[in-house]
């Protein structure tokens, strides 16, 4: 016995039902209405329209229309400029649009208006596809296969798109398999693409139906139009699993009659364009030709009225929102139940508004869970079948060893929850990042990354690790860091640690060195003199190993240079204050700013000249000095404590006299020598 199956979402979609309701309420009212090309992909339909006064024109034919004429944009989409042109006409325009297609749209205006490249996977002399286009505001391609868009990508013209960063969509019937396809393989090439899947639901619904159906039969006949980019779509993967058919009408079956006979199992399917008078059709005249009218099979009319209006707990369902509150969404599902979709089963997220997110009219795909027969209610969850979707992306993470964003939403025993896309993930406390002993309760509720490092594909259950993915992104941030690190680029870096010999400066993803040498214009004993942990300073590259992973690090200038804060600042004649910071056998240096000193010659220590200065000035004294002289070339400064005293005190015959070169040259040597010894030392 042979036995005929219909698919369930075969025949008109919700966008082209929409559509030809809106046509059909024109033309009822007795006035010619214009399509701008023709509504659906089917020839039978247009014919049947063009019987109610509605008829498929041109843009340029329609422009042409007296004005107020009714014109409709089909469910494919026109473009915006077509669509602005006709209402500056005059004409009274009726958008029949698919609400998917508008939401491409959409998402084109929005990511490409600063003038980003978009990419679109689909048939590029397809109206939907033109339409897309006209919305983008960069440069436009499409590709029909991912072989396709990898050899324009490598081209002359498509390598600007990959070094811009690009927006990738699909045409809302393009075949599933390939676009993932296409993905898979543009995130391996291109980190800077951003990809919006736009394959309409009920069209990935259809493909995998016909996949399924395609495994156990022994032919699949897809009813649709030539043109129908979708039909074509379910026959192309209707015949890689099985013998498929591509027909318009029922009469098209007859030269497989014999064909048809000798097969156990048939599946019928069609595209969204496809109305159900003409599938009736099909399936009639295929079991005329099988000669099983009286086998006991249901009839056409109860087959489709079973697939829509009976329900399974766990069955995926396609339903039509009618209604969305902060709380829940109502679903139409076709049947005497109301469909109840709470907040909870529908995302994890807290923060997610559902009137943005959802729409009445649009379609949703959900899992009936729970009946309640008495108030006329299904509780539906729509988390449940994206966790089931959505585990192949965790699959293909841990074969990829790609990196996933989560939210932690448990802390369990052992470790926590990570919830990505509504898949559970357990991550064991040693993979968290948190150390020993600490607890784990800061992590919830925060986004993570993380990385699947073990899966259970036959009980769904995924085992993650927080820390190899920061590893792997901290790895990541290193290599940029050094792809793209030049000498004499600054940063303001954090003391991260201090040893005898520098300073470890922190600069993001990596530490840099600075010498003890560069962090003073002085002579540093000691950089904890200077730095402590967790300063703030500004430094620059002085040197780069790549190789090495080593970066050394400047931090003086010439803008803080001592000397110049000193020139900039005094002059021969100011009186200032100082602090004696070791004696000679000549006289005192004392410090005027940090980093430059002066000499008070013994003759310009007191009233009168002494032998020893410790016989008037100690370590650590502060004095009231003049500067008597300034040697810039030799950056030498002549101070004097005798100019400032009373005259009293100096008695006749007082005279200031420059003494400033006496003994300093002694000085500069030892400096010299205890600066080499420290920087031997320091190496």
């Amino acid at each position: 016995m042979t036995e005929i199956k219909v698919a369930k979402s075969a025949g008109f979609c919700f966008g082209v039902d929409r559509a030809a309701k809106l046509i059909e309420a024109e033309a009822a009212e007795g006035k010619p209405v214009y399509t701008i090309g023709e509504l659906i992909h089917n020839k039978s339909y247009i014919k049947s329209l063009e019987e109610k006064g509605v008829f498929a024109v041109s843009a340029e034919e329609a422009l042409k229309l007296s004005k107020n004429t009714r014109v409709v944009a089909r469910t494919h989409g026109i473009p915006c400029e077509v669509m602005k042109s006709l209402a500056d006409a005059g004409l009274s325009v009726l958008d029949a649009t698919c609400p998917f297609v508008k939401k491409i749209h959409g998402i084109v205006s929005e990511h490409t208006a600063n003038g980003t490249p978009l990419v679109i996977m689909g048939d590029p002399k397809h109206p939907e596809v033109a339409g897309i286009r006209s919305f983008a505001g960069g440069q436009t391609a499409v590709a029909g296969s991912t072989e396709e868009l990898l050899q324009f990508l490598s081209s002359a013209e498509g390598s600007v798109f990959g070094e811009k960063g690009f927006v990738m969509v699909a045409q809302t019937t393009f075949s599933m398999p390939e676009w993932k396809k296409s993905q898979k393989n543009i995130k391996k090439l291109y980190t800077n693409a951003i990809f919006f899947d736009t394959i309409c639901s009920v069209t990935e619904k259809r493909q995998e139906e016909v996949l399924a159906l395609a495994e156990e039969s022994d032919l699949v006949v897809v009813v649709g139009g030539r043109n129908s980019s979708n039909t074509a779509k379910l026959w192309e993967l209707a015949k890689t699993r099985t013998r498929a058919l591509h027909i318009e009408r029922a009469a098209e079956l007859a030269p497989f009659g014999a064909e048809i006979r000798a097969c156990n199992n048939i599946a019928i399917t069609a595209g969204a364009s496809t109305p159900f008078s003409i599938i009736q059709e099909v399936r009639e005249y295929m079991a005329d030709i099988i000669k099983n009218e009286d086998n006991g099979e249901l009839s056409f009319q109860e087959m489709l009225d079973q697939s829509f209006k009976t329900l399974h707990t766990g069955e995926r369902v396609v339903g039509v929102i009618s209604a969305v509150t902060p709380a829940e969404i109502h679903v139409d599902l076709g049947t005497k139940h109301t469909g109840i979709l709470p907040y909870d089963e529908i995302t994890d997220d807290s923060g997610v508004d559902l009137n943005e997110m959802f729409k009445v009219g649009d379609d949703i795909e959900v899992v009936p869970v729970k009946f309640n027969d008495a108030e006329g209610v299904v509780h539906l969850s729509k988390k449940r079948l994206d966790s089931s979707k959505n585990w192949g992306t965790i699959v293909e993470a841990e074969s990829e060893h790609a990196i996933l964003e989560g939210t932690v939403k448990e802390i369990v025993k052992g470790g926590v929850v990570v919830s990505s896309n509504n898949v559970r993930v357990f991550v064991p406390a040693s993979q968290t990042g948190v150390p020993k002993d600490e607890p784990l309760d800061a992590l919830k509720g925060k986004k993570v990354s993380f990385k699947v490092i073990e899966i259970n594909d036959q009980r769904k259950r995924a085992v993650g690790s927080i820390r190899l993915a920061q590893r792997s992104e901290h790895k990541k941030a290193v290599e940029e860091f050094y792809a793209t690190a030049e000498v004499g680029q600054k940063f303001t870096g954090t003391v991260r640690s201090l040893t005898s010999f520098g300073a470890f400066i922190n600069l993001g993803p990596v530490d840099g060195m600075a010498h003890i040498t560069e962090l003073s214009w002085g002579r540093p004993k000691n950089p904890a003199d200077i730095l402590k942990v967790g300063d703030k300073i500004d430094v620059y590259i002085k040197a780069i190993n790549v190789e090495k992973k080593r970066i050394s690090l400047g931090y003086k200038t010439e803008e803080n240079n001592p000397w110049n804060i000193f020139v900039a600042n005094y002059k021969v004649g100011d009186d200032i204050k100082v602090k004696v910071v070791s004696l000679m056998a000549f006289g005192a240096f004392a410090e005027i700013i940090p980093g430059v000193d002066g000499l008070i010659h013994n003759s310009q220590l007191a009233a009168k000249p002494v032998s020893a200065p410790a016989s008037v000035v100690a370590v650590g004294d502060e004095l009231e000095v003049k500067i008597i002289a300034i040697d810039e070339e030799r950056k030498r400064i002549s101070l004097s404590r005798r100019a400032l005293l009373p005259a009293e005190e100096l008695g006749e015959g007082f005279e200031i006299v420059e003494e400033a070169s006496i003994g300093t040259e002694e000085v500069a040597e030892e400096a010299a020598v205890e600066v080499a010894a420290t920087e031997e030392a320091a190496e």
